[in-house]
């Protein structure tokens, strides 16, 4: 199987989907491809090259049941109202029962990439399609493989990537669901490959999409399971896609607000906020969570500290932290409840780094009342560290 990746396109939206037209066309031209279409910026971006290409493509969304619920709104019908000839495949049934209980973080990612694989591969064998296209975007190819998307070729064998990555082993991050896997197609597709999150933003703005879309905020490949600290069950996937709700949806409004949408460029160039969520274990300061160490992935226990609120001094002292994973500011503690819930929201321009998003004091405050009106709420903590040290996410 070959991977064919945009290489070094012209930034600009317009000469952009030129190029992208052209490179798909050189490779899809007269295929019928799958794409796998998560409702995220990037998947977005790709279905809507390949159609403006006149690809012959089939769209799918892979309903897992760990995706995000918008405004109370369930992923699978958000996408549905943004493109009506998706085709859902809901594997619920069969993949949550594999990842409950489950903790470990590279096992919730390989069980992720072992469902959308078999469940990709079905689809491909039952639609007949040559090729696969995806959203893979350039963080994660450069954190997968260890190097600048430079070094790679348009066009590349499985056996040359492996080679590559395993050449290039420090410079890995994490493993991406959707990398490193081989399916019964010619190749596999990726017009965005080289594009960061801003300039696939872009290139929604171009093809005129809606702002709740443009604006979407970035979602891991491993969903909820990279927010759930620990074994994920179904109660605590309740209650997360709950408290992430609100998260979300606090933050967007008070952007939107202010600035007319729900993120804007700030003075350093980064998407503000390019993420706000809400993350839930049991016992976090008991709880080993991710962090990066010399660019590599660590695994440590938070540190939770109370205080005066100066948000400068918090980051900064975040910033320097040795021996722990990051540190959490306590907002609210309880001795009932079941769950901690910790308030995640930052600032980048590609997710290689991230600085944590200043919000007003009196906005953190109005999210924690409404997650302690949740009665399994248990401690409310603002994450107040920066990648690095930390990563974004969790897990």
């Amino acid at each position: 199987m070959l991977n064919h990746r945009l290489i070094n396109p012209p930034r600009e939206p317009e000469k952009f989907v030129k190029a992208a037209i052209t490179f798909l066309q050189k490779h899809a031209k007269d295929k019928k491809v799958f794409c796998a279409l998560s409702g995220g910026i990037d998947s977005s971006a790709t279905y809507l090259l390949l159609k403006e290409a006149n690809i012959n493509t089939i769209p799918v969304f892979i309903d897992h049941g760990l995706m995000r619920i918008i405004r109370g709104v369930e992923e699978r019908e958000n996408i549905k109202k943004l493109f009506p000839e998706v085709m859902v495949v809901d594997i619920r049934e069969k993949f949550l029962p594999k990842i409950y209980g489950e903790e470990d973080a590279e096992v919730k990612r390989k069980l992720f990439k072992d469902a959308y694989s078999d469940t990709i591969s079905k689809v491909i064998k039952e639609e007949k399609c040559d090729l696969l296209s995806d959203g893979t975007i350039l963080p994660d190819i450069e954190e997968s493989f260890g190097v600048k998307i430079s070094d790679l070729k348009e066009t590349m064998s499985l056996k040359e990537e492996v080679s590559l990555k395993n050449k290039n082993i420090r410079g890995f991050v994490k493993s991406q669901h959707n990398l490193d896997i081989e399916y019964d197609v010619e190749a596999t597709i990726q017009p965005v490959a080289s594009l960061t999150k801003p300039e696939v933003r872009k290139i929604l703005e171009y093809f005129k999409m809606p702002n709740e879309l443009v604006y979407r905020k970035a979602f891991p490949g491993p969903a909820l399971s990279a927010r759930i600290i620990g074994p994920v069950t179904s109660e605590n996937l309740k209650f997360e896609k709950k408290v992430h709700d609100i998260v979300e949806s606090t933050v967007d409004d008070y952007y939107t607000e202010k600035f007319g949408k729900p993120m804007v460029i700030n003075d350093k160039g980064e998407q503000e906020p390019f993420q706000a969520f809400a993350a839930t274990t049991t016992d976090v300061l008991l709880r080993k969570v991710t962090g990066i160490i010399n660019g590599q992935r660590t695994y440590e226990v938070p540190l939770s500290i109370k205080g005066e609120w100066d948000f400068e001094k918090l980051v900064h002292f975040s910033s320097q932290i040795k021996g722990y994973a990051r540190i959490l500011y306590e907002l609210y503690e309880s001795h009932e409840g079941i769950y901690d819930v910790l308030i995640r929201s930052i600032n980048s321009i590609d997710a290689r780094t991230a600085s944590v998003t200043n919000l007003p004091l009196d906005l953190i405050e109005e999210i924690k009342y409404k997650l302690f009106e949740i009665p399994d709420t248990k401690n409310i903590y603002f994450d107040i560290t920066p990648k690095p040290p930390a990563t974004i996410e969790y897990v």
